[in-house]
């Protein structure tokens, strides 16, 4: 089974077509099951309720997507997770070279194309396996931003990460308004905790990242 995360907030009628979308262009290779993934102090609550039903919707008093989306990991039954963001896109029977890619393999997470990061998992894909080990998605610590570059690094260091050439665009410059003012505003935090973390890694672990735009941050910041 292929469980869909779908974290949410404050952007209904977004979320719908987003999850249309990733649905309807499934060639249904896999079982699916959708969990869609919103905060209880959501202005947009009860419009979620309307278009949702209580199958596919949990409701969390979450910090932030990170917590929705550690909290929607927490229930999925899925062998395969993965986390589709209102500004994922898809393309059409995408599950069908997705289950190809990985197949036979186990404890992994998948780096795909998003058109933006070379180096950096936008669209987190991975295994039960994989997810087991930690028992979450992106790290608690983190409110939002360095969540995905800090899950990234992880990947390097334990050596689980395929990349594949597979495209799943990250539209992030197609959305501007005040719930990405509010993810904006968790750099500092992001970074300080970011840095913090990436500290606990021995040096030996640490030469296994080999992205050089990520090693070259790391010495500015002293980290290695």
């Amino acid at each position: 089974m292929i469980t869909i995360i779908h974290p949410t907030r404050s952007r209904p009628e977004k979320s719908i077509e987003t999850v249309d979308r990733w649905i309807d262009n499934t060639e249904w290779a896999h079982d699916f099951q959708l969990i869609v993934s919103l905060d209880e102090d959501d202005p947009a609550l009860d419009h979620y309720k309307q278009i949702y039903d209580s199958y596919s919707y949990i409701i969390n008093k979450n910090r932030s997507c990170v917590d929705a989306i550690n909290n929607a990991a927490k229930v999925a039954k899925g062998d395969i997770l993965i986390v589709v963001s209102d500004d994922t896109d898809c393309f059409k029977d995408w599950d069908v070279p997705l289950l190809q890619e990985v197949k036979g393999k186990t404890d992994w997470i998948l780096k795909t194309q998003d058109g933006i990061q070379p180096w950096i998992i936008t669209a987190p894909i991975m295994d039960r396996a994989y997810y087991n080990r930690t028992g979450y998605i992106y790290h608690p610590d983190f409110e939002h931003m360095f969540c995905d570059t800090y899950m990234t690094a992880v990947a390097d260091i334990t050596g689980r990460k395929i990349t594949s050439n597979l495209e799943f665009k990250h539209l992030n410059n197609t959305i501007n308004d005040d719930l990405r003012n509010r993810t904006n505003g968790t750099w500092a935090q992001g970074e300080a905790t970011f840095i913090r973390l990436m500290k606990e890694f021995t040096p030996e672990q640490l030469r296994l990242i080999k992205d050089p735009g990520m090693r070259s941050w790391l010495k500015r910041h002293k980290v290695v």
